[in-house]
């Protein structure tokens, strides 16, 4: 199988000029697909988000949406807001969030054999915390997580009390590298976004992050177990 996994998309359209020159088996997008510094505004951001879920639509078995901290904190009853939170806008990106939770087109993990891709990260100490039952499938059970309940997956301030997220019981969508790296799963690789990189920072065998489309371009492809990192400006050549 040939993946494509696609960093922070946070309203940019790059991840179009990807699909369209790339061929694959499966898209994974990473999350945060709102919220911005650069300037696109809120309502190319929820048009943008809406094209992929068109493509999501046209492509249902091969295209992967994952959930990160910036579309979370819209979702209701998560009474949230982290950086870049578009207060004006908040009630239309909720709704076309919910939409897609409705049409069950949104997730919070994929797995594909030792690839575990999320937005920010797996650690057996959140995993303990919300009472994993190892007898179960982890990819089902952190989706239906999400989806049944999805205030598991708050902000969690752990012992170093850090405002960035680098706690062990950090959910999926907030944990920071450092703390994945000290207590990640073992025999995986995660392939994760939300810390920003000028590259694709690969951390010994146990990480990948791919939040890059910002500085570099950079999206990652693996195809039968070997990974390599393609970018945007080599398309365009």
């Amino acid at each position: 199988m040939k993946i494509i996994a696609i960093g922070d998309i946070h309203g940019r359209k790059d991840w179009k000029q990807i699909v369209e020159n790339i061929d694959y088996d499966k898209v994974i997008f990473i999350g945060d697909y709102f919220d911005t510094f650069e300037p696109i505004s809120a309502k190319e951001q929820i048009l943008n988000f809406e094209n992929l879920i068109d493509f999501k639509l046209a492509n249902k078995s091969s295209v992967v949406l994952l959930t990160g901290n910036h579309d979370y904190h819209y979702l209701k009853n998560v009474n949230e807001k982290y950086s870049g939170f578009q207060e004006l806008f908040k009630i239309d990106i909720q709704e076309s969030l919910h939409k897609a939770l409705d049409a069950d087109l949104l997730q919070m993990c994929f797995i594909h054999q030792n690839y575990i891709f999320s937005h920010a990260g797996i650690t057996k100490t959140w995993l303990k915390n919300v009472d994993y039952d190892a007898q179960i499938a982890l990819e089902l059970f952190i989706n239906d997580l999400f989806k049944y309940k999805p205030l598991s997956f708050k902000f969690t301030s752990g012992k170093n009390r850090s405002s960035y997220g680098d706690d062990i019981c950090q959910s999926p969508i907030w944990v920071r590298p450092q703390s994945l790296y000290d207590d990640g799963l073992p025999n995986v690789v995660q392939i994760v976004g939300h810390t920003s990189q000028k590259k694709i920072n690969f951390i010994e065998n146990k990480i990948v992050i791919i939040d890059t489309l910002d500085l570099s371009g950079q999206f990652l492809c693996i195809d039968d177990k070997k990974m390599a990192v393609l970018d945007i400006q080599s398309l365009k050549a």
